[in-house]
C-alpha cells in the first residue's frame, strides 16, 4: 500500500511525464532538438520518480516481513523476548548479515544440542537477516532512483533555457 509520501512521488513522477510529452511533442513537429530533448528528460525523470516509489514500497514491505520474524524469533527465546533490545528501524546490509549469520550459528547450535527451540530462532533470525537485506537493497535503489530523476530534471531545465 502507498503511504502518502510515495503517493504523492507517484503523482509528480505522472505529472512529469504528461508535462514532458508536450514539448517532445511540439518539439518534433517543429524541428527543435532541444525542445524535444527537454521533453524527454522530463519524461525520464518522471519515470525515475515512480520507480523510486515503488522501490520504497517494497523496501517497506520487506521490513515489515523482517519485523514479523523477529517477533516469532522473540517468542522462541528463552526469556520470552524481553531482552530490552528493538528491532532495527534502518535496517542495512551490515546489519542483515550479521542477523543472517547469527540465525545459522543458533541453528546449527540448536541442531546440536536438540534444541527445537533455538533451531527455530535461529531459523526466524535468519529469515529476518534475508528481509533486512532486501529491504537494505530496496532502499539503495530507490535512492539511485531519485537521483536519476533529480538528474534528468536539471538537464531538462537546462535544455529549456
Amino acid at each position: 500500500m502507498l503511504r502518502v509520501r510515495e503517493f504523492t512521488q507517484v503523482a509528480r513522477g505522472f505529472g512529469e511525464k504528461v508535462a514532458g510529452l508536450n514539448p517532445e511533442i511540439v518539439g518534433t513537429l517543429v524541428g527543435s532538438d532541444r525542445l524535444r530533448d527537454s521533453g524527454r528528460q522530463l519524461e525520464e525523470a518522471g519515470s525515475e520518480r515512480i520507480d523510486a516509489s515503488f522501490e520504497e514500497v517494497k523496501a517497506a514491505s520487506r521490513q515489515a516481513q523482517a519485523r514479523v520474524h523477529e517477533s516469532k524469533q522473540r517468542a522462541h527465546q528463552s526469556d520470552g523476548g524481553r531482552s530490552g533490545k528493538g528491532p532495527g528501524a534502518d535496517p542495512s546490509a551490515p546489519r542483515a548479515i550479521a542477523e543472517t549469520a547469527k540465525g545459522a550459528v543458533k541453528q546449527a547450535a540448536g541442531k546440536a544440542t536438540g534444541s527445537e527451540s533455538l533451531v527455530a530462532e535461529g531459523r526466524e533470525q535468519k529469515e529476518r537477516g534475508k528481509d533486512e537485506a532486501a529491504a537494505a537493497k530496496h532502499e539503495t535503489k530507490a535512492g539511485a532512483h531519485r537521483e536519476k530523476a533529480e538528474a534528468h530534471k536539471e538537464v531538462s531545465d537546462r535544455l529549456r533555457r
